[in-house]
């Protein structure tokens, strides 16, 4: 049973979009680190934990200890902290691929949180806060953000509430409690980098919109180092097929994911229904593919 459990969890990684992954992600790490701490705790080693490790505190550890400014926002203080960040960026993400590709995703929560962890640096001296700064809300933010950027008038519509209201709304919403929480000096620290991850998300949007998306191109850089290249004697050909169903515009790409999507959707329901022995090999070739 728990290989099954581990099965179907491998298979909605695999078929996930980049939200659905990150949500996974975020969740390994928080549970991996816990156990790491317990283990240190009780054998005594170090008086180091992982949040010491990889949270962000102050520029004078991030001189020691640079890979702060990026690991941060893969941590959570507890598990409130982590769910409500998760449901967060499961909704925005949901918004956000509605209009644009996984790696797109992938760059806008990755560089929104270095932006954040860089602005909470920038401006400690100036709110004299010393707290420990953790957690993916600059990254949710950046996406966020980018969407308002994108469309700001685009309709919403949030539980309990019977109408629709333009995005840009939610956004004022979204400042405003941040400068509260500023002047307040409640995780004034938090909301600063939040702020950092929201201007980040709004600029950048305006470049990629213009097709300057030089930030996207490093990331997709970076990733062809750890892709292995594997050699081949025989010789290429055309294959008329594939470029047959290559997306010739935005339009025709985001028809072709819907699909692609819906016979997703139509093949976990299946598991979940009779598990995942009961499908033909023609459907776990296809969720082999979409998982690579």
């Amino acid at each position: 049973m728990t290989n099954n459990i581990l099965d179907e969890l491998k298979l909605k990684y695999s078929s996930g979009n980049s939200a659905t992954r990150l949500i996974y992600i975020n969740v390994v790490i928080f549970f991996t680190l816990l156990i790491l701490d317990f283990i240190v705790q009780k054998t005594g080693n170090s008086v180091l934990t992982t949040t010491d490790l990889f949270g962000l505190t102050s520029a004078e550890n991030l001189m020691t200890r640079p890979w702060q400014v990026l690991t941060y926002s893969w941590l959570h203080g507890n598990l409130i902290h982590l769910i409500m960040n998760m449901i967060l960026l499961y909704f925005v993400g949901q918004l956000f691929l509605q209009q644009f590709r996984n790696q797109n995703l992938y760059t806008f929560y990755i560089f929104g949180g270095i932006f954040g962890g860089i602005f909470f640096i920038l401006f400690q001296n100036v709110f004299n806060y010393s707290h420990l700064l953790v957690g993916a809300s600059a990254s949710v933010y950046a996406l966020f953000f980018a969407m308002i950027s994108y469309n700001p008038k685009m309709p919403v519509r949030l539980i309990l509430i019977p109408t629709s209201f333009p995005l840009l709304y939610v956004g004022y919403v979204f400042i405003a409690f941040d400068v509260y929480n500023i002047i307040t000096d409640q995780n004034a620290g938090g909301s600063i980098s939040h702020l950092g991850g929201a201007i980040f998300g709004y600029l950048y949007m305006k470049q990629f919109e213009r097709g300057n998306d030089f930030l996207g191109k490093f990331i997709f850089q970076i990733g062809n180092i750890f892709q292995k290249k594997e050699k081949s004697t025989f010789k290429t050909y055309k294959n008329t097929s594939a470029q047959q169903n290559v997306p010739k515009d935005d339009y025709d790409f985001n028809h072709q994911k819907v699909e692609k999507q819906k016979k997703i959707d139509t093949i976990l329901d299946k598991i979940s229904r009779a598990g995942y022995e009961s499908l033909s090999k023609e459907e776990k070739d296809f969720l082999f593919k979409e998982g690579r």
